[in-house]
């Protein structure tokens, strides 16, 4: 099993860093960090970081293809362009109202999946939803706990989510051209592993790279095997999740929260940092919302 060990990318500190999401066309990184209610974005061309804030706690965020970015909300999802923030979908779980947008991704075509999550972790409370510009969000899931990472195999058949507490990578079949689920398969039980599984993202041969929240890593997995192949040591106990980026798209950005420990913050100075790592394979390029074909 190969392992890599990650480096420190810049020194900022998120209370609870997730989604990064990488942006081919202006070579720069975005992140959330989630209770503090920010986007974050890092140009690598000129070193600059930006924020913005969104006034609620934002679960992730993904490139819009007519430009701006859509983010999830606490119980909508929006477009937020020129300033201005436009209602993509609203009121979301109004009977659960101590929910919120947690995690997700746009698939290959511009539809956007996100999850939710009962913010103490109360069992079953949360659901999948998918979004397609001009129509309504539609449920894909339910009874999920902790909606977390999302991913899709290169021949976008297999869609790999992870409902952190379950203690397995579900892996379902995807239909690329409505947008459905089926046939859900437990593909790997990562009870026996350090930590659990939060977010993920698939690299161009197939393999999963795999958060660990409480296991100090990034894990790579084969699913045609199941077995784990490789692992990224990062120096911070809460990793939320990774991604692809840089010029080649070979360099793994990755997430981790600083939490609310003190005793831990104390031991592990680093945490919350973002960190970087070149592990010798590229990633894919990530989607972007919005209708095909634009």
């Amino acid at each position: 099993m190969k392992t890599w060990k990650a480096e420190r990318l810049f020194d900022l500190t998120m209370q609870l860093g997730e989604g990064p999401l990488w942006d081919k066309k202006e070579q720069a990184l975005y992140w959330v960090d989630i209770p503090e209610g920010r986007v974050w974005r890092h140009g690598f061309a000129d070193h600059g970081h930006a924020t913005v804030a969104l006034d609620e706690s934002v679960g992730m965020c993904a490139l819009a293809r007519d430009g701006g970015l859509v983010a999830a909300l606490e119980d909508s999802i929006v477009l937020v362009k020129d300033g201005a923030r436009h209602v993509l979908a609203g009121n979301v779980e109004q009977d659960k109202p101590n929910n919120r947008f947690n995690d997700g991704k746009c698939d290959a075509v511009g539809r956007l999946l996100a999850g939710t999550m009962d913010r103490d972790g109360k069992k079953g409370q949360g659901s999948l939803y998918v979004l397609e510009e001009g129509r309504e969000l539609r449920k894909l899931a339910g009874d999920i706990t902790v909606s977390n990472g999302i991913g899709w195999s290169p021949d976008n058949k297999a869609m790999y989510y992870a409902d952190t507490p379950s203690g397995f990578l579900w892996r379902y079949d995807y239909d690329l051209e409505t947008g459905t689920i089926a046939n859900r398969t437990a593909l790997i039980d990562y009870t026996k592993e350090e930590g659990n599984f939060d977010g993920l993202c698939v690299d161009s041969e197939g393999m999963l790279w795999v958060a660990h929240w409480g296991g100090f890593q990034i894990s790579r997995w084969d699913p045609e095997t199941g077995r784990k192949i490789g692992k990224v040591e990062v120096p911070a106990p809460l990793v939320t999740s990774c991604c692809f980026g840089g010029q080649e798209l070979d360099t793994l950005y990755i997430t981790t929260a600083r939490g609310w420990d003190e005793a831990q913050i104390a031991q592990y100075p680093l945490a919350g940092s973002l960190f970087a790592v070149k592990p010798g394979v590229k990633g894919m390029e990530m989607a972007r919302f919005g209708a095909p074909g634009k």
